[in-house]
């Protein structure tokens, strides 16, 4: 009889045992939730990734568009031009100065007597626009100083070439407009034959690149003034 006891004592520890372990494995499956859902879940993964996009890419666009406004009503009040005072005798290099804000800001430059650098891509482009600039001068205004001098920021060897063709004038530069940019969406990504993504390299590596590279002139125009036209689509 006390053999049937301990075989049943020992019996039941087992199966407490087993119980046991049986307890905590139903805990730690609970605690770890249901299951992820297998193919269904991975199906659906790729199309929420997509959902996703597009709402980054509305919030973005609504941004830019609420940013807009608002920076026309902040500066409502302000004269429309303003007006800039007399630029004799300062050397300014402007990048992309051939369209856009870039082409404005050249031509403003230019009438208000600065030696203007147009960095441009296409310098056929930019000596027409300098002779309609010309044109519309009256007699009794001055020539404009204006200069034509190729860079593509899609390329830094041309960047280093135009860095190096200034700099040997030994002549000082007073101001530098990082202005040229590029934004494309919904086209595949494109690199650069230096191997960078085109938005990161003409927006931001080949800017840098040229304010180093014009130092020396910089520093011997000092006080200088290096100016990046940006916008919040590059955030």
């Amino acid at each position: 009889m006390a053999g049937d006891l301990r075989h049943r004592r020992a019996g039941g520890a087992d199966a407490g045992e087993e119980e046991g372990d049986g307890g905590a494995e139903a805990a730690a499956k609970a605690k770890a939730g249901p299951p992820s859902g297998g193919e269904g879940a991975e199906a659906a993964g790729p199309g929420r990734k997509e959902a996703l996009g597009w709402l980054e890419w509305s919030r973005g666009w609504m941004g830019v568009v609420g940013e807009f406004f608002f920076q026309r009503i902040a500066a409502s009040h302000l004269a429309n031009p303003l007006e800039l005072p007399p630029l004799d005798g300062v050397s300014i290099i402007v990048t992309g100065a051939t369209s856009g804000i870039g082409l404005e800001i050249a031509r403003q430059l230019a009438q208000a007597g600065a030696h203007l650098v147009m960095a441009v891509r296409r310098p056929k482009v930019a000596r027409e626009l300098i002779q309609k600039w010309q044109n519309e001068q009256t007699e009794v205004s001055m020539p404009l100083n204006i200069e034509v001098m190729e860079l593509d920021l899609i390329s830094l060897d041309s960047v280093a070439r135009f860095a190096d063709t200034w700099n040997a004038r030994m002549a000082p530069l007073h101001v530098l407009i990082n202005n040229a940019g590029i934004f494309t969406i919904g086209e595949p990504q494109r690199f650069t034959k230096d191997g960078y993504e085109e938005h990161m390299q003409v927006n931001h590596l080949a800017p840098a690149l040229l304010a180093m590279l014009l130092l020396p002139s910089l520093i011997r125009g000092s006080p200088s003034r290096i100016i990046n036209v940006n916008s919040v689509v590059s955030f």
